[in-house]
């Protein structure tokens, strides 16, 4: 990617992160990785990629613009992806300090945000899809052999299974983290330490 390429591509990621960095995750996945030789990331490195952004500073666009930007341009690269990740949101920030405190009450801006929810969980959904399939499944979830098998038109899964060590792990995180106070980065600290024996590939 050029320069130019990489501030477009994450000024764009930028301008349609709605609800938070997770809905990124689908987003970024879909543009960036891939198995053929020009995508910038592969599936393992950006499994990788939201593993290390857990526990580093940061939101997980930025640090991900920043890893891109560095692998593909070096330093400057690395600036410009977190410049364009960055630049939407101080406009359509300080847009919506002005534009909420005029306009809040008015039925179509409470439509509008109304509107804007229930996309937002789907792309909650869609990023929790994309962790799975990074994290507890083997190989990519093979969409297609699924639906043929849901419509009855036959399909295989193949060699499609899950990583018993990782879905462990995942049942037993969700309920600490929910129903706890346990500290999130010693969780993930015990994770790493636990995946190192029980969740290699």
């Amino acid at each position: 990617m050029t320069l130019w390429e990489l501030y477009i591509t994450f000024f764009k990621f930028g301008l349609l992160c709605f609800g938070g960095g997770y809905m990124l995750v689908p987003l970024l996945s879909a543009d960036l990785v891939g198995s053929a030789p020009g995508a910038p990331l592969t599936p393992e490195a950006f499994a990788n990629l939201v593993s290390i952004a857990q526990v580093t500073p940061g939101p997980i666009g930025i640090n991900t613009a920043t890893y891109v930007g560095f692998t593909q341009q070096g330093i400057l690269g690395a600036c410009l992806g977190t410049l364009g990740i960055v630049t939407p949101a101080l406009f359509l920030v300080i847009l919506a300090i002005k534009l909420l405190k005029r306009y809040e009450k008015s039925v179509p801006v409470q439509g509008f945000l109304a509107g804007m929810r229930p996309a937002s969980f789907g792309l909650v959904l869609s990023a929790a899809l994309v962790f799975a399939e990074l994290s507890v499944f083997r190989t990519e979830i093979p969409w297609g052999e699924f639906w043929k098998m849901v419509t009855g038109a036959g399909g295989s899964l193949g060699g499609f299974g899950l990583n018993w060590g990782c879905v462990v792990l995942a049942a037993v995180t969700v309920p600490v983290l929910m129903k706890t106070k346990f500290p999130f980065l010693w969780l993930l600290l015990l994770s790493a330490i636990f995946g190192a024996f029980f969740c290699q590939p």
